[in-house]
C-alpha cells in the first residue's frame, strides 16, 4: 500500500485471479516456509524471552482496571534458578503503545503484588535484574499480526494494520492453514467498529496487544480488503458456528459499510469515497471525510463487492460492482494517456503516477474483461524498474531519484504478469536477494518521503506468498473466474 500526496489530492491503497480448486492447497501438514514461519512469529508479542517459566495474574484484569494487582510466577527450563527474591514483575500497559509503569520483587513464595495499575491492556514480565533477562510474559492474545518488526521506541513498533491483518487471512486461506485462518479472522474483527457513525468500518491500524484503543482513522481501501479478507473466511475457512456466525455478522456489518461510501452523484457519482478522520490543526478530527476518491480504493472495492455477492448473494452489492465498474473506467481511467490516473477528486482528477495503480489497475481490468486495456495499463511498467541492494524490481514511482524496490509493489506487478499471460516468475525470483533466510523488507531502503522502510514486513512477506501461490495454481488473491481466466 502506497500513500502520496500529489497535485494536492492525497491518495492512500490498498485490493481476486484464474482460481484452483479452493480446497487443493489444503492440508494438515505445517507449511515448510522460512518466509510464513515468520509472518507467523509476528503473531507474538516480539519480546524475547529466555525460559520456560510462567508469570500469572490471579484473574484477567481488563483494560479499565485501575486497583491493585496481584499474581504469581513459576521458574522453568532454567540450568541454574535463581533465587525468586532475585528477580522482579514488570508491569506494563498497552493503550497506542507499551508502556512500563512500575516493577515489583517477587516474594519467596512466588507471589507479586502492585498497589494500582492504569487504564490500558495488561502485560506482565518477570525479569531477572541482574542479566535484563526477560524470563516469562504474560500478555493479552488478540490474534493480531505485528505489521513491522521494528524495535521498541519506533513509532510502528507492535502496531497491526488492517490492511496486513486482512492479507495474512487470505495467504491463510491460500496455505490451507485453517487454524490460523481463524484466529487470523478473530483478530480481524477486534479492529471492527461496533456502533456509532462507523459501525462496521475496520480502523486503518491499532496496538496489537489493545485493539480497543485505535484512532478513529478509516481508509476505503484498508476496509475493503479487510472485508474482502472476511468473505474468503467464509468462503474457504472451517470456521466452527459461532466463529462462522461472528464473521457473517461482521462482513454484512462492513459490506454496509463499504456501500455507504459509494457517491450517488455529483463529480465523484459511482466512486467510493476515501473515508474518515484526518490529522488537522488542532490534532485529530474522526468526523472529517475524505472528499477524494483513490483509484486503488475503488479497484479494491469493486473485488469486494463482487465476492459479496458470491458469498453473501447481496443484491446490492452486485448493483453496487456494476455501477462502480463503470464509474471507475469513466472517471478514473485515462483514454488519452491509456492509464490510470492515481484518483480524483470533486475538482478533477489527480494525474500523480503510482506503480500499483498501473498493476493492480491491470488486475481490475483483466478480471472485468478488458485485456487490451489492461496491457495498455502494464505498458509503461519499466518506468518503475529500479535494482538495489542486488534485488531487481519496481520502485513505486517511475524514475525514482535514487534505486529502491519496493517488495509489496513488485509482488503485484509479477501477479498482474501472471493474470495476463506474461512469465512472472522471473519477476518474483529478482526480488528474492531483498530477503534474509526468508524474511521480505518493506523496500530495500527506507525512504521517508515515499513511506518506504527496510524494516521486515508483513505486507511484502505475505503479497511474496501469495504471488508464489497464484504461480503454482493454487488460489491466491482477487482470483478470477473460470470464464474471466478463459477470456
Amino acid at each position: 500500500m502506497l500513500t502520496m500526496v500529489v497535485a494536492g489530492t492525497l491518495v492512500a491503497a490498498m485490493v481476486r485471479p484464474a482460481a484452483a480448486d479452493p480446497g487443493a492447497s489444503r492440508s494438515s501438514t505445517p507449511v515448510a516456509s522460512e518466509t510464513w514461519d515468520w509472518v507467523l512469529g509476528q503473531l507474538e508479542t516480539g519480546t524475547p524471552v529466555t525460559s520456560t517459566s510462567t508469570v500469572e495474574p490471579d484473574q484477567a484484569y481488563p483494560p479499565e482496571w485501575t486497583g491493585p494487582v496481584s499474581g504469581s510466577v513459576t521458574l522453568a527450563g532454567l540450568p541454574t534458578p535463581p533465587d525468586l527474591q532475585e528477580l522482579q514483575v514488570e508491569a506494563l500497559v498497552v493503550t497506542d503503545r507499551a508502556y512500563s509503569i512500575a516493577f515489583t520483587p517477587v516474594e519467596a513464595d512466588g507471589t507479586f503484588t502492585f498497589p494500582w495499575s492504569h487504564p490500558g491492556s495488561k502485560v506482565y514480565r518477570l525479569v531477572d535484574p541482574a542479566t535484563g533477562e526477560v524470563l516469562a510474559e504474560q500478555a493479552p492474545d488478540h490474534g493480531l499480526v505485528r505489521s513491522y518488526d521494528v524495535p521498541d521506541g519506533h513509532h510502528l513498533h507492535g502496531r497491526s494494520f488492517s490492511y496486513d491483518q486482512a492479507l495474512t487471512l487470505v495467504t491463510a486461506l491460500s496455505l490451507g492453514e485453517l487454524a490460523v485462518a481463524d484466529r487470523l479472522a478473530d483478530g480481524l474483527l477486534s479492529l471492527q467498529t461496533d456502533g456509532g457513525p462507523q459501525d462496521g468500518g475496520f480502523v486503518t491500524s491499532a496496538a496489537a496487544l489493545h485493539p480497543a484503543g485505535a484512532v478513529a482513522e478509516y481508509r476505503t481501501g484498508n476496509h475493503a480488503l479487510a472485508t474482502y479478507a472476511l468473505l474468503r473466511y467464509l468462503r474457504d475457512g472451517s470456521p466452527d458456528p459461532a466463529a462462522r456466525a461472528q464473521a457473517l455478522e461482521g462482513a454484512e456489518r462492513a459490506l454496509e459499510w463499504l456501500l455507504a461510501r459509494q457517491a450517488v452523484d455529483g463529480p465523484l457519482a459511482g466512486l467510493v469515497r476515501g473515508g474518515y478522520g484526518w490529522y488537522a490543526t488542532g490534532g485529530f478530527d474522526p468526523s472529517y471525510e475524505l472528499p477524494w476518491a483513490s483509484t486503488e480504493h475503488n479497484v479494491d472495492a469493486w473485488h469486494t463487492f463482487r465476492l459479496a455477492d458470491e458469498v453473501l448473494g447481496h443484491v446490492g452489492a452486485a448493483d453496487a460492482a456494476a455501477v462502480l465498474h463503470d464509474a471507475i473506467l469513466e472517471r478514473l481511467w485515462s483514454s488519452e494517456e491509456g492509464r490510470f490516473w492515481q484518483g480524483r477528486s470533486p475538482d478533477g482528477p489527480d494525474p500523480g503516477h503510482a506503480l500499483d495503480v498501473s498493476s493492480w489497475g491491470a488486475l481490475f481490468l483483466r478480471a472485468a474483461g478488458h485485456q487490451a486495456q489492461a496491457a495498455q495499463a502494464m505498458a509503461n511498467i519499466g518506468w518503475y524498474a529500479s535494482t538495489h541492494a542486488g534485488a531487481s524490481g519496481f520502485a513505486p514511482v517511475p524514475f525514482p531519484a535514487e534505486p529502491i524496490v519496493w517488495v509489496e509493489g513488485t509482488a503485484g506487478v509479477a501477479l498482474a504478469q501472471l493474470r495476463l499471460g506474461q512469465d512472472a516468475a522471473p519477476t518474483l525470483a529478482a526480488l528474492a536477494p531483498a530477503a534474509t533466510d526468508g524474511i521480505y523488507p518493506g523496500a530495500t531502503r527506507g525512504d521517508e518521503w515515499l513511506s518506504m522502510t527496510s524494516a521486515p514486513a508483513v505486507g511484502g512477506a505475505t503479497w511474496v506468498l501469495l504471488v508464489q501461490q497464484a504461480l503454482a495454481g493454487h488460489p491466491s488473491i482477487w482470483d478470477e473466474t473460470q470464464e474471466e481466466a478463459g477470456a
